[in-house]
C-alpha cells in the first residue's frame, strides 16, 4: 500500500498543493515553518479523520478559507482508491470514495492504513504505510513544489 497522490486545498498553511508520490520512503525536506508537518497531518487525517495536533477540525482550515480539502489516491495490491475529504468548520464534513459521495465520512476509514510517530517535544513525524514495494526512497524538496501562495 502506498499513497500515489496527495492533494490539498486550503489545508493549514497550504492554499494549494499537489504531490505525486511513489512506492517506498518519502522524505519531506524544507525550512522550519514551510509546511512539512502539515503534509504529514493531511495524510494522517485521510487515514483517521482526525488530527494528531488539534482536537477539532477548525484549525485545519487555512485562515480566510471556508473549507479545506484533502485528496489522496491510495494504491493497494494494484488497485487505486481515491479519497476526497472536505473539512468544513461548523458543518458536517463530506467524503467521496472514487469520486462518489458516501453517507458518512467514516466509510473511508481503512482505505489508507498508517502509523504515526510524533515525539512529544518536537513534532518530527512520518508515516509508514504497509507496502509490498521495492522500498526505494523518494526525496521531495518543498521549496520546489508549486504553490499559489
Amino acid at each position: 500500500m502506498y499513497v500515489r497522490r496527495l492533494g490539498l486545498q486550503d489545508f493549514r498553511s497550504w492554499p494549494l498543493a499537489d504531490l505525486d508520490l511513489e512506492p517506498g520512503r518519502t522524505v519531506f525536506v524544507g525550512p522550519n515553518g514551510f509546511g512539512k508537518t502539515n503534509l504529514v497531518e493531511a495524510l494522517w487525517y485521510s487515514s483517521t479523520l482526525g488530527s494528531h495536533r488539534v482536537a477539532s477540525d477548525a484549525p485545519l482550515i487555512r485562515v480566510g478559507a471556508e473549507r479545506a480539502v484533502v485528496s489522496t489516491i491510495v494504491v493497494n495490491d494494484g488497485r487505486e482508491l481515491a479519497v476526497d475529504l472536505e473539512i468544513a468548520a461548523g458543518r458536517a464534513n463530506k467524503a467521496r470514495l472514487n469520486r462518489s459521495p458516501v453517507r458518512s465520512a467514516r466509510e473511508v476509514l481503512g482505505v489508507l492504513r498508517a502509523v504515526l510517530f510524533a515525539p512529544f517535544c518536537n513534532l518530527w513525524a512520518f508515516i509508514t504505510c504497509v507496502q509490498r514495494s521495492s522500498g526505494r526512497q523518494t526525496r521531495i524538496t518543498l521549496s520546489e513544489l508549486p504553490s499559489t501562495a
